[in-house]
């Protein structure tokens, strides 16, 4: 799957915590909530040109696998493997907003601390179990002797600004509905291009 497909679908979360609070939950999906996922969506597709949308798009360049500098192919692969990978990615997507949904449903009940806690302590096997499945062994790490120590900064900048993310998030679903919490996190995608211009220069 492509880029602009994967994150075409990865902003399906709004809709999908939005139904799963309204099941759930309890919650009212108002029409102005309702209209701004369409418009969210319709965004997202214009800006990452979805390949089912606006056809493949060839710049005629070789990439290379950055190893031994052989050239490589970026196939769609075949339809089977491309309904996995939308069937995936929409999994993904009803999954996190599920979680919305739940740390809606928590409320005030739990810090958003303890939230992101509970996040941090799950996702640890998770991974491990993934990376077996995946990979074949359970070195997530995959060593760190050849990071710099701008790499270890760039790492630890990562970590802070992910838990600072999601802190916020909860933070803000606890006071928010589920359909406008999650509409907002979909502001990311200007942020993303802001920071692009600012440190890649791109």
């Amino acid at each position: 799957m492509s880029l602009p497909d994967a994150v075409t679908l990865q902003f399906t979360t709004p809709p999908f915590a939005a139904f799963f609070a309204v099941l759930f939950a309890g919650e009212h999906w108002k029409m102005l909530d309702m209209i701004g996922a369409v418009v969210c969506l319709f965004g997202v597709m214009l800006i990452a040109h979805p390949t089912w949308l606006f056809g493949a798009i060839t710049t005629g360049m070789a990439l290379t696998d950055g190893v031994d500098g052989e050239e490589y192919s970026n196939h769609d692969g075949s339809e089977s493997d491309s309904m996995g990978a939308i069937t995936v990615a929409l999994l993904g997507a009803a999954f996190a907003g599920m979680a919305y949904m739940s740390v809606r449903m928590i409320g005030h009940d739990a810090s958003a601390n303890v939230m992101v806690l509970y996040y941090s302590c799950l996702s640890l096997p998770v991974i491990l179990l993934g990376s077996k499945g995946l990979l074949g062994h359970f070195n997530v790490w995959g060593g760190g002797a050849s990071l710099s120590m701008l790499d270890w900064c760039w790492m630890l900048l990562t970590g802070l600004t992910a838990y600072g993310g999601q802190y916020l998030t909860n933070l803000g679903l606890q006071y928010e509905t589920a359909a406008t919490g999650t509409l907002a996190t979909c502001s990311q995608i200007v942020f993303t291009y802001l920071f692009e211009l600012l440190f890649l220069h791109e």
